[in-house]
């Protein structure tokens, strides 16, 4: 497994690799990894750190080299290995793996960028260093799908674009996220009755506090939520910044009915969940979405906007839960009738939310992936 980032379960980029190396490893397999604190031991934070990217691949790309006789299948984050088999001396199948696909959030970013506020002039060293980056990462990530064996996908609308628009079909995959089943056991013990999360109103967000992820969204959403339900209450998990951040954004004064934690164990998310009553993920653009998934494994009911990733999962709970992007007053619409539900109707919708979780399973997804890697490997040695 090669990744640009720590091997940490709080990371989701990283926390795909690590959860399928832990169940390749109770399959009988070897797994080794090789990480951002492996290219970079002496590594401290600094102002430059988006431009190691470059550096990583060649740390990766020597680390291949010298080991590569030791190994029957590469898996590398897509834009970690962009180099040809020849140039690592490798004879195994060479996997690069998308947890979020790089054209596609750069084309979310084009877009995104109009509506950002003016800033403050750059430095014309940091507009040449920021254009190389972009014209970097562009070559990485392209230049590492084509000179790999296999493409691993995390959802059906990389897919189309991999294959429609760079013409690499015949060598995609797709496979989804998912939960071992030790994680589903915990989300499913940690469930308050459906009567104590209906008289709790709150709504539950789990994500780092961006555009993205929908920041800019959420004044809104709470004005109309709050319009139709005074007494809910709303949930912020992993934002990466302190309440006050969130608040001011928000344009909100200090109050109890807004709770923001800016990180936590993975461990603690369910605890963390058990008494909210729906989820709410106004995410523009995802690979997968754990933190979908998650909710639904914690039986809370989550409106999301119809975008790659999280239509994976709601598309097999309930189509209405998917409104389209940027459209608030539906969002809103969404949360308040389900924060309105009876006891029963909430009941049967909240298991049907376990139900579909459960087929995401790490297990499952695991074998899959590992019988697709083996008939690829026969064909590419």
């Amino acid at each position: 497994m090669v990744l640009h980032m720590p091997w940490n379960r709080n990371l989701g980029g990283a926390r795909v690799q690590l959860e399928l190396a832990e169940e390749f490893q109770s399959l009988g397999h070897k797994v080794e990894k090789f990480d951002f604190n492996d290219a970079f031991p002496q590594y401290k934070p600094s102002p430059w750190a988006e431009f190691t990217r470059l550096n990583f691949s060649v740390k990766a790309k020597a680390f291949v080299q010298a080991n590569a006789h030791r190994f029957d299948i590469i898996d590398a984050h897509q834009g970690n290995l962009p180099f040809t088999k020849k140039e690592l001396g490798f004879k195994g199948l060479l996997v690069a793996r998308s947890v979020g696909l790089y054209a596609l959030y750069d084309e979310f970013s084009k877009q995104e960028n109009p509506k950002r506020p003016p800033q403050k002039i750059k430095t014309r060293l940091g507009n040449l260093l920021r254009l190389w980056k972009y014209k970097r990462d562009n070559f990485l990530y392209s230049y590492s799908l084509r000179t790999c064996d296999l493409i691993n996908l995390p959802n059906y609308d990389e897919l189309t674009y991999v294959r429609d628009v760079m013409g690499l079909g015949e060598k995609c995959r797709v496979f989804p996220f998912g939960l071992s089943q030790q994680r589903q056991i915990a989300f499913a013990q940690a469930i308050q009755p459906a009567e104590v999360r209906l008289a709790n109103k709150q709504v539950a967000f789990i994500g780092s506090w961006g555009p993205r992820k929908g920041s800019q969204d959420w004044a809104e959403i709470i004005k109309h939520v709050k319009a139709e339900v005074p007494e809910a209450s709303f949930l912020f998990l992993g934002t990466g910044f302190d309440t006050q951040k969130v608040l001011d954004d928000l344009n909100l004064p200090n109050c109890d009915w807004v709770q923001v934690v800016p990180d936590y164990d993975s461990d603690n998310l369910p605890k963390l969940l058990s008494k909210a009553t729906v989820g709410a993920f106004p995410s523009y653009i995802e690979g997968f979405g754990f933190a979908v998934l998650e909710k639904l494994a914690c039986g809370l009911p989550t409106v999301a906007y119809d975008v790659p990733g999280p239509r994976e999962m709601l598309k097999y709970l309930d189509q209405s839960l998917m409104t389209p992007p940027g459209d608030i007053q539906k969002f809103s619409k969404q949360l308040v009738r389900l924060l309105n539900l009876k006891i029963y109707d909430y009941s049967q919708v909240s298991q049907k939310c376990i139900q579909v979780a459960s087929n995401f399973s790490w297990v499952e997804i695991a074998k899959s992936t590992l019988y697709t890697y083996c008939k690829f490997l026969e064909t590419h040695k």
